[in-house]
């Protein structure tokens, strides 16, 4: 008899609190306090990081290639694979000095709802899973309206300026990815290039004597040695101190051999490395002739 009291007791409170529970669910984010409430970014550099993405359109892109980029750095898997709130920003190398450039696109990741990611994305007790999954497909969608955006028109470009672009990100204070961040603020470095840079002070088709049969790219050390204009690389050449990088290659066959696709990663890779960048990765593209 008492265990059925108890039951007919209960039974409408665990009602109310669910119901409670319900409307306590908000129609928004439960963004944390340290964020900007309309762009979900880091008021002051705090714990969110940013991974910034410099994607080279000089050279001939195939549709092979422009699916392995969306792959690599426009899918749903990419973003998640970071911390909610995580700021994502797109800067190209195409015709345009770098100094003429801004990021195409540059948004923090709100939360998806879906713990399966990452333990962090699920909804807390106050935020409606559904509402989650709205604003973080809104994010989606607009990445990919980006993506669109940047692969619409084939580009012509007598310069390729790898070097000056990301030394531009760094100079920039608009870029937000200086030094003035703690360590904790996480910021990662994406080249999706050809890696053949070249432009008056710096060319690497001179450097890797790319025309000829036996075209090969020198040893870090030795190109410094042999480079003339090394007051201004040494000047200009970004600190990457406490910043990860990640090489996305994409080999054009009809501009290389496959001694220089060695030579020409390990240079950079060389030089990436003496300007203390940290976890350098290579991810190489799969011939597509």
């Amino acid at each position: 008899m008492k265990n059925l009291i108890l039951t007919k007791f209960f039974t409408p409170l665990l009602l109310v609190l669910f119901l409670s529970g319900s409307l306590l669910a908000k129609d928004y984010p439960n963004i944390p306090k340290d964020l900007n409430m309309k762009s979900y970014c880091d008021k002051s550099g705090g714990k969110y990081g940013h991974v910034i993405v410099v994607i080279d359109l000089t050279s001939d892109l195939q549709k092979a290639q422009i699916d392995f980029i969306k792959g690599q750095v426009f899918s749903k898997e990419f973003y998640t694979n970071y911390y909610p709130f995580t700021k994502f920003s797109y800067f190209l190398i195409d015709n345009k000095k770098p100094q003429e450039q801004e990021f195409i696109f540059s948004k923090c990741r709100p939360k998806t709802g879906n713990k399966r990611f990452r333990k962090n994305e699920a909804a807390s007790f106050s935020e409606n899973v559904k509402v989650l999954e709205k604003f973080s497909n809104n994010f989606f969608l607009q990445a990919e309206a980006a993506f669109n955006s940047i692969f619409k028109n084939k580009i012509n470009s007598d310069n390729s300026f790898i070097y000056e672009t990301i030394a531009y990100i760094f100079q920039n204070p608009k870029s937000d990815f200086g030094n003035k961040h703690s360590e904790a603020y996480k910021r990662e470095l994406i080249l999706v290039s050809d890696l053949m840079q070249n432009s008056k002070r710096l060319s690497f088709y001179k450097a890797c004597n790319a025309s000829s049969a036996n075209a090969k790219c020198p040893k870090f050390d030795t190109f410094m040695q042999n480079l003339s204009d090394k007051d201004y690389l040494t000047a200009t050449a970004p600190k990457g101190n406490n910043i990860n990088l990640k090489i996305i290659y994409l080999n054009n066959r009809y501009e290389t051999n496959k001694e220089i696709d060695r030579s020409l990663k390990e240079l950079w890779k060389d030089y990436f490395a003496n300007q203390n960048f940290k976890n350098i990765k290579v991810i190489s593209q799969l011939d597509i002739n």
